[in-house]
């Protein structure tokens, strides 16, 4: 069994495929052999959180789980663990704060482009996909800034996000 990471929308609904989850402690079946966007069950572990949030992040168990990489977990079946009570707006928004600490300041026109582009998206961040478009865009002006800084600041999220929510870090390096 692995545990892994599962953001969902309100009422435990998976935000692609619009399945809802039964409640925490039932089985999901992922209805075939896991192949990544295709079928099974898709997880994260916490590196990948700052690409997927949602309004709701639950801890699972995952059964016969493989990585295909990028921070996914595939299976063959899940179910709900608990709730992260920790991922909440405010929450959200001390995450869009740090993202604005750590922008690159001054640069060029792309570099404050983008800079800019974070900063009115934080302004209305709440727990849901604001949240993640806010973590994009500074990554963004990070890779504007210089190179490897999408991925630099990613990682420097997911390290973020795992220890203000108390989770099992799974970062690379």
């Amino acid at each position: 069994m692995t545990i892994a990471y599962k953001f969902l929308r309100p009422g435990r609904m998976a935000p692609f495929t619009g399945a809802r989850w039964p409640p925490a402690g039932e089985w999901l079946d992922g209805g075939g052999s896991p192949a990544l966007c295709r079928c099974g069950i898709h997880a994260l572990e916490a590196v990948a959180l700052p690409k997927w949030m949602t309004e709701e992040l639950w801890r699972v168990e995952l059964d016969d789980s493989t990585h295909p990489g990028g921070g996914i977990v595939l299976a063959r079946r899940g179910r709900l663990v608990e709730r992260v009570a920790g991922w909440s707006d405010e929450t959200a928004h001390a995450y869009a704060e740090d993202c604005l600490h750590h922008l690159p300041r001054g640069g060029c026109e792309v570099v404050r482009t983008r800079a800019a582009d974070t900063v009115a998206v934080a302004a209305t961040v709440i727990a849901g996909t604001a949240a993640a478009e806010v973590g994009y865009c500074a990554a963004k002006a990070a890779e504007a800034d210089a190179p490897g800084g999408y991925e630099r600041e990613r990682i420097r999220q997911a390290i973020w996000l795992a220890s203000r929510l108390e989770l099992e870090r799974s970062t690379p390096g």
